[in-house]
């Protein structure tokens, strides 16, 4: 992740620079209006840009995953930059609104219009056919600026049930092209031919081929398997349901910790861990109930049913040689349930901790787990929180001796994460190097 930010905010420092060899006259300069034209179109680029990066990482290709090393973390800074790209854009629009705001207003004198002697006729062709459509561009440009604060409050407010939720990321698309119409047309014609002009239209091309590739339903199409339900099982004191299916021949296996879209019917695809160990041939998902898709969902399904999986992602791989502390907040023990298979089958290390943290004991799945790690060789300690003080870095060092020694991997919630690594950063754990997370959240 470090490295994405230094390479993010390395693009952010060449457009800087590439747009200052424009502007020589922005910091001395005293009028209002010049600090205006110049900062619209900065805070334009920059925005666009940010959304095309985020439209990108959208597509859930494979490269992508494999760079950043996990579609958690592809997600989370598409999360991040669509966010940055929408505070830009409500920049954008400030220094555009702010300035004639203040001229109706009577605090600042409207400025004199620097016409052409011969007017548009001077232009080009081309030129006379983007100055036609600057109102167009304008236009395109404030409805998709609404749309976007609309769509961004949908997709991070938690209330937002699901189903708008996944609507509102459908639509951001839509949002995108508005914008991008909007920059080609309105960047300043000093601009062109100059290397942050080429810059902005890569970025439109390569926004508006992912917003495309997204709003035609292109997404995981590449990457989907058939399956069928043949058991189902509900642990009703953790309110989870274990779903087992059965995968068509175009499955070809996934590794310990990766995760699964799923598909029901006529519904949304929805994320869930595989449980079931890499050398299985069926597939087994714990499945939580967090929300209205979740809640009933061991009701609504029935064996025979087909789903379609699209998958597997997720890079959170086990290098199983070495002494390993594992921690899983609630659901997040899903994750571990195939590195547990995986050891049955495989030399064991001896010194593998699981800390399972849940609020609330469901003794069905509890005793599945211990009968899990009892095959594997894993040291299993259970906490329950409602009875408990909640794990911390102490007692992991209490029971586990020298924390420099171990590979620490977690799946839970994602404060619990940061509280764990603030308390290891006083224990000199190297949290760059030996801390690994599956931190899969969709909003």
């Amino acid at each position: 992740m470090k490295m994405v930010r230094n390479i993010l905010w390395a693009i952010v420092a060449v457009i800087t620079l590439l747009w200052f060899t424009l502007e020589p006259k922005i910091f001395s300069s005293t009028n209002v209006f010049e600090w205006r034209s110049a900062l619209i179109q900065y805070s334009g680029i920059l925005s666009l840009m940010m959304m095309s990066m985020a439209m990108v990482l959208a597509m859930r290709l494979p490269v992508i995953e494999n760079w950043l090393h996990g579609m958690d973390k592809a997600y989370r800074i598409h999360k991040w930059l669509g966010i940055a790209g929408a505070s830009l854009g409500v920049v954008h629009w400030l220094w555009y609104k702010i300035p004639k705001w203040l001229v109706e207003a009577g605090v600042l004198e409207k400025p004199a219009k620097h016409h052409n002697a011969l007017g548009i006729n001077n232009f080009s062709n081309i030129e006379a056919w983007f100055h036609s459509l600057k109102d167009l561009g304008k236009s395109f440009g404030e409805i998709g600026f609404y749309l976007l604060l609309i769509l961004v409050v949908i997709s991070l407010w938690g209330v937002v049930k699901y189903k708008p939720f996944r609507l509102s990321h459908r639509l951001m698309s839509v949002v995108y092209l508005l914008v991008a119409v909007h920059s080609v047309l309105l960047i300043k014609r000093v601009y062109w031919g100059e290397p942050v002009f080429y810059l902005t239209v890569a970025f439109v091309i390569v926004g508006s081929i992912a917003a495309l590739y997204s709003l035609f339903g292109f997404v995981g199409r590449r990457n989907q398997h058939l399956t069928t339900v043949t058991a189902t099982h509900y642990f009703p004191q953790a309110g989870v349901m274990e779903l087992v299916l059965k995968p068509d021949v175009s499955w070809h296996g996934h590794n310990a910790g990766q995760f699964a879209y799923l598909r029901f019917g006529n519904e949304d695809p929805h994320p869930f861990t595989i449980v079931s160990g890499s050398e299985d041939g069926e597939l087994r998902f714990l499945i939580k109930e967090l929300g209205d898709f979740t809640t009933g969902l061991h009701e609504r399904v029935t064996v025979g049913e087909s789903v379609r999986v699209e998958g597997p992602y997720g890079r959170l791989t086990f290098d199983l040689s070495k002494p390993q502390v594992w921690i899983a907040g609630g659901v997040g023990v899903a994750s571990f349930f195939s590195a547990l298979e995986a050891l049955k089958n495989q030399p064991r290390c001896g010194n593998i901790h699981l800390f399972y943290c849940v609020r609330g004991i469901d003794e069905l799945l509890t005793d599945k787990l211990w009968h899990l790690v009892h095959e594997a060789g894993v040291k299993f300690t259970v906490i329950d929180t409602q009875h408990s003080p909640r794990l911390n870095a102490e007692r992991i060092a209490a029971q586990c001796g020298d924390l420099s020694q171990y590979e620490i991997y977690f799946c839970g919630p994602e404060i619990f994460s940061k509280t764990l690594k603030k308390e290891l950063d006083t224990y000199q754990f190297d949290i760059e190097k030996s801390y690994h997370e599956e931190l899969f959240v969709m909003r």
